[in-house]
């Protein structure tokens, strides 16, 4: 009798989860429009660089996937630095 309580109490926290969650989280096209135009261009400027750093980061995450060599071995390529070094 417990077990059959439990696993209907487990589901029931997960289902109010679950529709909490798809209910309260907005996606990325609702939180753009609750933006204001000044930030939401801000993003739309800084998408593509973002972008570029997911992907080369990817990249190097495939190169070192196909070494044998532990992961603690594998060196990282160094970040770029500004030209003035203040960074």
């Amino acid at each position: 009798m417990s077990f059959k309580r439990g696993l209907l109490s487990f589901g029931g926290i997960m289902g109010v989860a679950v529709l909490l969650r798809y209910t309260i989280v907005p996606d990325e096209d609702k939180m753009l429009r609750s933006l204001s135009p000044e930030l939401r261009a801000e993003y739309e400027r800084n998408k593509d660089k973002r972008r570029e750093q997911h992907d080369a980061i990817m990249a190097q995450m495939m190169e070192n996937a196909k070494s044998d060599k532990p992961i603690w071995d594998i060196s990282s390529p160094k970040p770029k630095s500004d030209a003035d070094g203040s960074k």
